[in-house]
């Protein structure tokens, strides 16, 4: 027993460390990619000039802030990279076949190793994650400082309802709505903030309902307020905006911008104001499904790299379990694709891509099992 725990945590580490040194040279490497598609935005930006100038270490700052969240999206290839190696040197120095033929079966030289892991998805997505999300905000904030953001005409959504910002004239406009009706084109509850050019406060308007036409936001039964606090009530009323209204959409925050433990009730308050939440509720399920994609990569490769107990390296098993681990990854976003377009069940799309690779690689490690023992008995 003492002889079996030596050799679980030994086998454990040598996994780990191949999966560190993997995860290192992956992050540095994306770290200098995004670090080189910043300076290449840096240097189109000729003429601008109402925007701050970015200097090198404004940039490697920038490129630093990516590095908690990339290694939350790369850990499963690193397991996967990671694992191929660690299993090809198994099969070298035949650290497999020695533990075989002691009766040491291949689950149970695999479950600490799965346990560990498990761990580490765990650490990501209640660590990792609340930083990542944390560090994604302020990248944002300096890249709209730095490169300008896109003045896009279209309602945010946050819990407290849809805002946009809008110029009527020379007054400035924000406009909050607690339900809106993208088909009618209608805007219910609303209050709007009216500004002067000065930005200095003029009157808030509070309108059971609001209509776009074109070039103008009529609102009906309406309470004025103005800066003296005088209520008028007025049953119609219309601002004169430069608005769309054919292209009248809503933006919701991004997922990646949400905390993890905030998904359940923003889901909750998006359900409520009639938005799709497809989009959200399928990355959260892909998030908690983090720790098994991992394990996953580990018992596809080792379901590969161990079938063969023979020394030399084969390239052909260590190409098929790269694309195999690899398409597992890619169908799944076509998968989750399919659930953002309402295809297919969010539930489905969010684990389904995961628990496919998972009952794929239990298979295969209790097949090579399986033959293991047949053999024995022969």
């Amino acid at each position: 027993m003492k002889y079996s725990i030596i050799l679980y945590k030994y086998l454990t580490k040598d996994l780990f460390k191949f999966f560190l040194m993997t995860l290192l040279f992956l992050i540095i490497f994306i770290f200098f990619i995004d670090l080189i598609e910043l300076f290449r935005r840096s240097s189109n930006k000729v003429g601008v000039s109402h925007l701050v100038k970015a200097n090198i270490i404004d940039l490697v700052g920038m490129a630093s802030l990516k590095i908690i969240g990339n290694i939350q999206k790369i850990l499963p290839f690193a397991a996967l990279i990671g694992s191929i190696a660690c299993f090809n040197q198994w099969r070298k120095k035949n650290y497999y076949v020695i533990s075989k033929s002691s009766g040491v079966s291949l689950w149970k030289i695999l479950s600490p190793i799965l346990v560990s892991f498990f761990l580490v998805g765990l650490f990501s997505i209640l660590i990792l994650n609340p930083f990542a999300t944390l560090l994604n905000k302020k990248y944002e904030n300096l890249q709209t400082s730095f490169f300008g953001k896109a003045n896009l005409q279209q309602f945010s959504f946050d819990t407290k309802g849809f805002w946009i910002k809008q110029k009527s004239k020379e007054n400035y406009l924000i406009i909050n709505a607690n339900k809106i009706d993208e088909k009618t084109k209608s805007l219910f509850n609303l209050n709007i903030f009216e500004y002067n050019k000065n930005k200095i406060f003029q009157k808030k308007l509070s309108a059971q309902k609001g209509v776009f036409t074109p070039q103008k936001l009529i609102l009906y039964d309406v309470q004025s307020i103005d800066g003296k606090s005088k209520v008028l009530n007025i049953r119609q009323y219309s601002y004169l905006i430069n608005f769309d209204s054919n292209r009248l959409n809503v933006a919701t925050k991004r997922p990646d911008k949400i905390f993890l433990h905030d998904f359940p009730y923003y889901l909750i308050k998006m359900k409520s104001y009639g938005l799709n939440i497809s989009k959200h509720l399928i990355h959260f399920f892909r998030l908690i499904c983090q720790p098994f994609l991992i394990i996953s990569m580990i018992l596809l490769s080792a379901s590969l790299m161990l079938r063969s107990s023979e020394r030399k390296v084969e390239v052909g098993i260590v190409s098929l379990s790269l694309v195999l681990g690899f398409s597992l990854y890619f169908i799944g976003d076509i998968i989750f694709a399919l659930g953002f377009s309402e295809k297919i069940p969010p539930l489905l799309a969010g684990f389904g891509p995961t628990l496919i690779g998972l009952f794929s690689g239990c298979y295969l490690i209790s097949d090579i099992d399986e033959i293991k023992n047949i053999k024995k008995k022969g």
